[in-house]
């Protein structure tokens, strides 16, 4: 048996497995992707597993990067993931931030806390807090969206010992804010599959979204 992870908040479809009750992850796939043109993203992910000898029906653990990110893209996966569980009691899913697969793998002290940064667009950057605690990474405190009037008085009155950023959006991050910036060149998703403090409540539903959509007559 396997738990999978999957997430599509960002500009590539990122999917890992790893053997249930090990550590192991037998497979790894990025691949460009954005949510509105994400049609490829069922056949790119069972093309994996055909690869590595693995079916749908052996993977019984299910996790969705909740974002922060797009708003198509994130209730992509979880549309797809909430289709292979639905009314199957032997699957479980949850919910893990993708800002925890964002900060995933770099050195942390007890206690450092964590701001994982994205563009928000209009010239705009979310914070999502992270605090690095009983060796992991786990939320801490409520996420802000900020403009560059608004980011001095945000960091000066919250502290964080690490800045964190995607590689494709540090230039339009350092627009807005002038900090020392830790950056990725990608997602980690081992971050998703070992985050032990998300219990396995099959809830799709807690997706962190930059811009919500929007609904007009």
């Amino acid at each position: 048996m396997y738990c999978a992870a999957l997430d599509l908040s960002g500009n590539e479809a990122v999917f890992a497995l790893q053997r249930a009750g090990a550590g192991d992850i037998v497979c790894e796939g990025f691949k460009p992707m954005r949510g509105r043109t994400a049609s490829g993203l069922v056949p790119w992910i069972l093309g994996l597993l055909q690869e590595h000898g693995v079916t749908l029906e052996q993977i019984t653990h299910w996790t969705v990067g909740s974002g922060p990110g797009s708003f198509t893209g994130m209730r992509l996966a979880a549309a797809f993931v909430a289709g292979l569980t639905a009314e199957n009691t032997e699957i479980k899913s949850r919910c893990v931030p993708t800002a925890v697969a964002l900060a995933y793998g770099l050195e942390y002290n007890d206690g450092d806390r964590i701001a994982t940064l994205f563009d928000g667009r209009n010239q705009e950057i979310l914070v999502y807090p992270l605090v690095f605690s009983g060796g992991e990474l786990k939320p801490y405190g409520e996420p802000a969206v900020l403009d560059r009037e608004q980011a001095p008085d945000y960091f000066e009155k919250n502290h964080f010992e690490h800045f964190t950023v995607h590689r494709s959006e540090q230039d339009a991050i350092a627009r807005i804010i002038h900090l020392p910036l830790t950056v990725r060149d990608g997602l980690k998703p081992a971050g998703l599959l070992n985050a032990h403090y998300a219990h396995w409540n099959n809830d799709l539903t807690a997706l962190v979204y930059i811009r919500p959509a929007v609904h007009t007559n």
